[in-house]
């Protein structure tokens, strides 16, 4: 649990954080960051995923662990098409390098966390708070995970045939990631067709399902995995 003077620390840092965004936002790490420790937790939802520690310890020689701080990258209003990672770059503090207790604890920092990146939240990102979805046969209320990907990816294609006068369709639920929050951000790999009897082409699909279900879920892309800028 965070202290208020921690609390305190950690909005100030962010509020900085967030003004020095530029037309060309950047992503960057602090000083205090990074991926050595992991905390693996259970959930009472359905989903099991690993927690990364945003807390800092104290270490038996009394010195503070450094954690992860991962804040520039804002999550805008979903709008159709409209990939929240387009813009951003991920830039490391040319300090960065402090907080680690080897150069090699600190590249295989900066190696997952530009893999993360990259995948724009197909893959976990700890650091964005986006977990794998596991167990995918699993009961998720009345239906199992998988359904419940197949159901939310095929609102995605369906707006990209409407959008696109295309004739895709799902064919299988590869993997699923989320970032909690309000509901659920949905990152989705799957298998598809996009002609009858065509060839599996994997594809990627990103949604929102709002808490609650009062609003549906929100479609915000579609698109082959291979056209990942």
């Amino acid at each position: 649990m965070l202290s208020d003077d921690s609390r305190a620390k950690r909005a100030a840092t962010e509020e900085e954080s967030d003004s020095s965004v530029s037309k060309k936002p950047k992503i960057e790490d602090e000083d205090d960051t990074c991926m050595e420790d992991e905390d693996d937790s259970d959930s009472n939802n359905p989903f099991l995923w690993s927690l990364w520690s945003v807390d800092a310890e104290d270490d038996d020689d009394g010195a503070r662990s450094p954690t992860i701080n991962y804040s520039n990258l804002q999550d805008p209003e979903p709008e159709w098409d409209k990939d929240s990672y387009d813009g951003y770059e991920l830039k490391f503090d040319p300090d960065g390098r402090e907080g680690f207790s080897s150069d090699k604890a600190y590249q295989d920092f900066r190696d997952y966390k530009t893999k993360a990146f990259k995948n724009r939240g197909f893959l976990e990102d700890p650091f964005r708070s986006i977990y794998p979805i596991r167990d995918l046969d699993d009961l998720w209320t009345t239906t199992t995970k998988r359904q419940y990907l197949t159901d939310i990816a095929s609102l995605c294609v369906k707006k990209l045939n409407e959008d696109k006068r295309l004739s895709v369709e799902v064919a299988s639920i590869v993997r699923g990631t989320l970032k909690p929050g309000g509901g659920w951000k949905l990152y989705i790999t799957f298998m598809a067709r996009e002609y009858p009897d065509g060839p599996l082409v994997e594809y990627q699909a990103k949604a929102v399902d709002y808490a609650g279900h009062k609003i549906p879920p929100f479609p915000i892309l579609c698109r082959p995995a291979s056209c990942m800028p």
